[in-house]
């Protein structure tokens, strides 16, 4: 495209029209509007650009050529020939006339706009940014193409409308910092920052910068002899040509009502496509504008909240404050302000020299990217309340502001509320003495807690280290995940009040509220603690206990001595540890001190009954104990005769030193007088007796299964199930009962059967298999490693009626019981036998040995019993 200058406004002491060296001497040209389209084609091969139009190309004798003879000579332009107009797409590289890199061409490249910013007054790229309507801005441009194209600069308001020529600025609008900014010819004439519009056939007004709209006339240069450039005297200079590495223009939004400007920077003519046009846009705010956000309105104490300083311009600074009053306690500190983002500096200040901070500030600088300035506000440090922060105008001075903290830019108010804090242990009851894990959960922002005791008046500090001094190490870090906790804390050693059985309020404050003059308070009133961030519950203190269910795990109330060990076993609530003591008939006392754990239980397997010298206690009746000292850890009123101290190892030991010649009836009125027994005492005992005995397991029952009558040995039928059930004094996690069958017609077909389970009640079962076995008589061994006994039992054969169920039309078929009664008559079904003398009638469960009657009866009866069952026989058919 082609544009004629119509006309075109001056601006004084500045002509139009530099051209421009590309190639040889004769290759003139203007990056401007009108003017020469010469490039001289040379072995420096200058450059031209894809989407130039209306070249001339002149050979090296300085005739026109044909771009189409220039040939591509390497890489993707290899042999492609060059076209005019140069396409957008044209292959970049070198062109020359014969196809070889030493002839002489050009060099395509692609035009680009390589950097746009957009600075305001304060000399900061506010560029895509944010900038106040009374400010100055200066546009600064970079592109490669500034021999052949100058660029234009468009204006457009947030409608779209072309607005460019309203708000250019004179360069004398300029602040300091943008005049600093300014390089090349614009640092050394800055009146070429003002531009004048030119008019063009079909262009309307355009507004542009660069080596087309200079001239050596505006500078303080002499002639050169330089090869680039052709700067002789009356054209540009060399000196001009490349000292140009960017272009500007000076903006005043100030006239016009906008709130978004879209900047453009593009090649005037041509070269206004892809990477040759740039863009960017600004947001356009009113000084009124300027104001403060929170994230939030209200928080709980403890949260993070963020702010921004919105409407401000790029790379100015405003103080965000918080007054005194604001402050828990009115501790001012720095630290309620964050050092993120675009916090510069923090502090506080003294207003009236009183060594006393009167607020807290931070200073922020407004990104010149995002057009805001951002902060973050720690709420731990502020009051449970409405909290005022203010904002000031951007470039005051701290001074300024402490002597009117009133005069502020904007405030806004943020609603602070207490964090909650809870109790998860101790659960509401306490036992005096015992270690408890204490635990909680605090909200976000509570860094440490304290606990405190109450009976009826002031809240006391808890000792919660138990070292015996009431001070800042009886805090509790709350972790990342908002818990507190401390394990295994004697309450009743932490406080007094927890020492004594009743009902009473334990409470967690906030140490943060509780700190003053750097100490902990060791009290609190209850209105002191209802006011801080704090919570609270009921907890039961209760005495020290023993469970008086069965302790010591004595087997059908016996301990055999073969196994010679004892397990003791119970609960004790409160207690650490526990003894237990054993005292046979002849005074004699074996010991072992057992552990409670944490969850009040204790339990100790194998305690030998022997003495300390390692002697076996006496067979016979043993009267056991198990003694545990109350809340104030000593035995009986505090002295044990003999012993340093009353502590329960002491006890053992007194326990233990007793001589010989006490019968076990003194021993135990000695132990009972210097524990339970004592005035005021709060000892604790549990006394159980067993016996001491030889191992026994025995056989007590035998019966078919689901059939089996306590202390009755039954006839079984042959695939009955045989159970056989006994009772022992043998403990079952030491030793086993082995069942078997040692004798009978086929006991070699019976299998063996064991158990270890049975409970304190000495009582065991196991069963055998009886399939496929002949009939008759068989003697059933129970072995437990050290005792036998033995039962014969009688199987009957499997199609015995012994112990048939009831038919369905209800007549029921019994064997013949022994009686002779009139009052009843019993029908009995005889067993078949090979012959007359071994027919006999078997009374139900029992063997012929066991049923008393003779054999002669029997066979005597036998005739007249067959001929009766014939009768019923015919009768039922």
């Amino acid at each position: 495209m082609v544009i004629l200058m119509v006309a075109a406004p001056a601006v004084a002491g500045i002509a139009f029209g530099l051209n421009v060296q590309r190639g040889g001497d004769a290759g003139q040209f203007n990056p401007g509007v009108g003017g020469p389209d010469d490039v001289q084609i040379s072995t420096e091969k200058p450059v031209v650009f894809q989407g130039e139009e209306d070249i001339n190309f002149l050979g090296e004798d300085g005739t026109p050529i044909d771009a189409a003879q220039l040939t591509g000579v390497s890489g993707d332009a290899e042999g492609i020939p060059l076209e005019e107009p140069i396409p957008q797409d044209q292959e970049r590289g070198q062109y020359t006339l014969t196809g070889s890199g030493d002839a002489a061409g050009v060099v395509v490249q692609t035009p680009r706009v390589t950097e746009l910013e957009v600075m305001n007054e304060r000399g900061v790229d506010v560029e895509g940014s944010t900038v106040q309507e009374d400010e100055t801005l200066l546009v600064r441009a970079e592109w490669n193409f500034q021999q052949a194209e100058d660029l234009e600069l468009v204006i457009r308001d947030s409608r779209g409308d072309e607005i460019t020529g309203e708000v250019l600025a004179d360069s004398g609008a300029l602040s300091e910092q943008q005049v600093s900014a300014l390089t090349g010819p614009y640092a050394q004439n800055t009146d070429l920052v003002t531009n004048p519009g030119q008019r063009g056939t079909g262009t309307g007004i355009v507004y542009l910068q660069g080596l087309g709209q200079l001239e050596d006339s505006n500078f303080n240069v002499s002639p050169t002899n330089a090869t680039e450039g052709n700067a002789t005297e009356g054209n540009a200079t060399e000196a001009i040509v490349t000292s140009l590495d960017a272009t500007y223009w000076a903006l005043d939004v100030s006239g016009v009502d906008v709130s978004e400007l879209s900047i453009t920077v593009e090649g005037w003519d041509n070269l206004d496509f892809g990477p040759a046009s740039q863009s960017s846009s600004l947001s356009v705010q009113t000084e009124d504008d300027v104001n403060l956000d929170l994230q939030d309105e209200a928080v709980t104490r403890g949260e993070n909240v963020r702010y921004e300083v919105r409407g401000s311009t790029a790379g100015a600074t405003h103080y965000v404050v918080i007054e005194d009053s604001e402050f828990r306690n009115e501790q001012v500190t720095a630290d309620v302000f964050r050092d993120v983002q675009d916090v510069v500096d923090k502090g506080t200040f003294d207003t009236n020299n009183d060594s006393e901070a009167d607020f807290a500030w931070a200073q922020i600088e407004i990104d010149e990217d995002t057009g805001i300035g951002v902060g973050q506000i720690d709420t731990s440090f502020l009051d449970d309340a409405s909290v005022s922060i203010d904002l000031f105008q951007a470039d005051r001075s701290l001074e300024d502001i402490a002597a009117n903290l009133g005069n502020t830019e904007d405030d806004q108010t943020l609603d602070v509320d207490q964090g909650d804090l809870t109790f998860d242990n101790p659960p509401g009851i306490y036992v005096a003495g015992s270690d408890v894990d204490v635990s909680g959960t605090a909200a976000l922002g509570v860094d440490d807690v304290v606990l405190y005791a109450r009976d009826q008046g002031d809240w006391e500090l808890l000792d919660i280290n138990e070292d015996g001094t009431l001070d800042a190490g009886d805090t509790l870090s709350v972790d990342s995940t908002g818990e507190w906790d401390r394990d295994d804390v004697v309450l009743s050693e932490a406080s007094d009040i927890f020492s004594i059985p009743g009902r009473y309020r334990i409470g967690v404050v906030e140490a943060q509220d509780v700190i003053s003059n750097g100490e902990i308070q060791t009290t609190l009133s209850t209105s002191d603690f209802s006011s801080a961030t704090s919570s609270q519950t009921s907890l039961v203190v209760q005495e020290p206990g023993l469970d008086e269910a069965r302790t010591f795990q004595a087997i059908n109330a016996q301990i055999a001595t073969e196994d010679g060990t004892v397990d003791v076993i119970g609960t004790a609530p409160g207690l650490d540890s526990v003894i237990a003591v054993m005292i046979d008939s002849r005074g004699r006392v074996a010991t072992e001190r057992i552990t409670v754990d944490e969850d009040d239980t204790f339990d100790e397997d194998d305690i030998p009954l022997t003495t300390m010298d390692g002697r076996e206690l006496n067979e016979g009746e043993i009267r056991a104990f198990v003694i545990g000292l109350g809340r104030d850890g000593v035995a009986g009123d505090g002295v044990l005769p003999g012993q340093p101290d009353a502590e329960l190892s002491s006890l053992e030991n007194y326990v233990q030193g007793f001589g010989t010649g006490l019968t076990q009836e003194q021993v135990v009125a000695r132990i009972n007088d210097e524990t339970t027994n004592e005035v005021a005492s709060d000892d604790l005992s549990i006394e159980e007796t067993f016996r001491y005995t030889d191992g026994a397991t025995s056989i007590e029952s035998v019966g078919p299964a689901g059939n089996v009558e306590q202390g009755e040995v039954q006839d079984v039928s042959v695939g009955d199930q045989m159970v056989v059930a006994g009772l022992t004094n043998r403990k079952p996690d030491d030793n086993s009962i082995s069942v078997e069958v040692i004798d009978g017609p086929s006991a070699n077909e019976f299998e063996t059967n064991s158990t270890d389970e049975w409970g304190l009640d000495g009582r065991w079962t196991a069963s055998l298999a009886t399939d496929g076995v002949e009939p008759g008589t068989y003697t059933v061994e129970v072995d437990d490693g050290d005792n036998t006994d033995t039962v014969q039992v009688e199987i009957l054969p499997a199609d015995d009626g012994g112990n048939e169920t009831p038919t369905d039309d209800n007549e029921t078929t019994t064997e013949a019981e022994e009686t002779t009664t009139e009052a009843e008559e019993t029908t009995t079904e005889l067993n078949e036998t090979t012959t007359e003398a071994n027919a006999s009638a078997m009374a139900t469960g029992e063997t012929p040995a066991r049923s008393g009657m003779s054999a002669f009866v029997v066979l005597g009866l036998a005739p007249a019993m067959l001929v009766f069952a014939l009768v019923r026989r015919r009768q039922s058919r």
